[in-house]
């Protein structure tokens, strides 16, 4: 008997050792781009992705809270932070900036250099804001951060506050460029020379997108710029998405958000809107680095997971004000219900909670603070028919009476 029961659990164990990779395998960014007609190597599979719609809702989760390096897309809290002054009137956009000296050498640092500052030229904020989001440039962030802080470190903390009230619990930054402080040398924040990557997750970095978005959407102002001139110089978006890319990169709808490259790898946070529905995708650390295939990669990846989002669902109205009937009864629903759905209608139901609110019924997820949304009803009870009823069955009852009356009339 003992050998027998020993021979089940072997089979049992190989079993579960055969079927588990099988049970709990999931869909790869580079599976993702295969299904949707993109061919990219699997050494480009990136280590973490999200995407999220405008209204918080997740769909897709790959590794999310992984600890990544966010490199320079850490410059979309920088430009948060500098909206956020504007709006409350700390600064504005046609501040003027004096470079000077010490930010010349700022734009000047090996491996960090995107666009030259020149000591005496003045820029507006607007114009930084423009240099950071379109060619990324390091020295622009820094100079902002200085300008309106008047201290890089000061700066850097309002960064990370501002992280932890949004909800980024896994997002730690050390400076306002997100490179490495290794790459600063003598900017280096005071307070944080100790330190050298800024971290963070593909969750966060979608909870970040989420916020500048509905906040400050004039973000997209600078981020579907494919060029600017100063000085004679032109900016150049890194962006190969936007709709002015390379036929083989660019996804028509896509305005914005940032890139972000390191040794650790290729990021993009990616949005775009097609008709009611605006889809924020993320891509994490594509490798290797230095490499051009990756950072084409990242782009082709961040493009596939946007299309499948826009393949499959859609952002309309579900169901108008007025009487329905849903699951056998007759409801008043006080105002239109407009919800995320999936194109293919049988994967969702309408359901009735308690008979007073509405709303759409499938699975999924949201980001913390999102929720599906709902409408009130009211049940709806049709007196005339009611009473049309009640005529019909008290003349049943009449005419049950007089028949009976008529038989033992009869039999009498």
């Amino acid at each position: 008997m003992k050998r027998v029961i020993s021979i089940i659990v072997s089979v049992m164990f190989l079993m579960n050792i055969l079927i588990a990779p099988t049970a709990h395998a999931e869909r790869t960014p580079i599976d993702v781009a295969k299904e949707n007609h993109q061919t990219i190597q699997k050494q480009f599979d990136p280590k973490s992705a999200y995407v999220t719609t405008e209204q918080g809702q997740i769909l897709y989760d790959y590794h999310g809270t992984r600890n990544i390096d966010p490199a320079s897309t850490a410059k979309l809290m920088t430009i948060y932070l500098i909206l956020e002054d504007i709006k409350q009137g700390d600064a504005h956009l046609s501040d003027k900036v004096k470079i000077t000296p010490t930010y010349e050498q700022m734009s000047q640092l090996p491996n960090l250099t995107t666009f030259p500052l020149k000591n005496k030229q003045t820029y507006t904020v607007d114009q930084l804001l423009k240099q950071a989001m379109l060619e990324s440039s390091n020295a622009a962030t820094l100079v902002l951060a200085h300008h309106v802080d008047g201290d890089i470190s000061k700066f850097t903390d309002r960064m990370n506050h501002k992280a932890k009230q949004l909800g980024m619990h896994h997002t730690h930054f050390t400076n306002p460029s997100g490179a490495n402080n290794q790459l600063i040398h003598q900017f280096i924040s005071k307070a944080y020379k100790s330190e050298t990557t800024s971290q963070s997750t593909a969750q966060d970095m979608a909870i970040l997108s989420q916020a500048i978005l509905k906040k400050y959407p004039e973000v997209l102002n600078y981020s579907k710029l494919e060029t600017d001139k100063q000085y004679g110089k032109t900016l150049k978006n890194t962006n190969l998405s936007l709709p002015h890319g390379p036929d083989a990169l660019k996804i028509v709808n896509a305005d914005g958000l940032k890139t972000g490259t390191s040794e650790n790898g290729y990021n993009l946070v990616l949005t775009a809107k097609q008709k009611e529905l605006r889809i924020n995708t993320v891509v994490m650390n594509v490798q290797p680095y230095p490499n051009e295939a990756a950072k084409h990669a990242r782009q082709k990846l961040a493009n596939a997971l946007t299309e499948e989002a826009f393949k499959n669902y859609e952002y309309r109205k579900v169901i108008s004000k007025g009487e329905h009937e849903i699951d056998g009864k007759t409801y008043e629903v006080k105002k239109d219900l407009y919800d995320l759905v999936p194109k293919d209608k049988a994967k969702y139901d309408l359901k009735i909670i308690e008979d007073e609110q509405l709303k759409v019924d499938y699975p999924r997820k949201f980001l913390k603070g999102y929720h599906a949304p709902s409408v009130e009803v009211e049940p709806v009870t049709h007196w005339g028919t009611l009473v049309l009823g009640a005529l019909v069955m008290i003349g049943g009852v009449i005419l049950l009476t007089a028949i009976i009356y008529i038989i033992v009339k009869r039999r009498r």
